[in-house]
């Protein structure tokens, strides 16, 4: 049987999950890729690389967003949100990170974050990651549940 989640669900498969696929289109491409995040309550917040996705996204802001939990295969749930991409910067941009950070969410393993304006540094392993939110516009959560008796 499939059923709907509640918000109060929802959220905390949010809040518990790490990783969740990010969806994108612009240019007569399609792309969809697993990313991690952090849930504020409010946004999705992210960080990635110069690339690909970035570029569809700065093209298109329309943004798909999923999360899934399955626990068997008679019982899983996902939660789909539609949004709106969105670069940080300055203050924004720093609590992100900080948030991103501390829930332990790897930034990029063996390399140091710049900040997008400092001099080119010396030190190659630097990287000027690209931290973004997604403003929710709509969210919607489905419960699947399948009884053998």
């Amino acid at each position: 049987m499939l059923t709907e989640l509640t918000n109060e669900v929802m959220d905390s498969m949010l809040v518990n999950q790490y990783i969740g696929r990010i969806g994108c289109a612009a240019d007569n491409r399609i792309l969809i890729e697993p990313v991690m995040y952090y849930y504020d309550g409010h946004a999705i917040l992210g960080l990635t690389r110069e690339g690909t996705k970035t570029q569809l996204l700065r093209k298109n802001p329309h943004v798909a967003f999923e999360i899934d939990e399955m626990i068997s295969p008679g019982l899983w749930h996902s939660v789909v949100i539609e949004g709106l991409f969105e670069e940080l910067q300055g203050d924004d941009r720093d609590y992100a990170l900080y948030l991103l950070e501390h829930r332990k969410i790897p930034v990029f393993a063996g390399e140091k974050m710049g900040y997008p304006g400092e001099k080119e540094p010396v030190d190659h392993n630097v990287v000027y990651p690209v931290v973004y939110r997604i403003q929710i516009q709509s969210k919607t959560g489905r419960c699947y549940t399948h009884s053998l008796t």
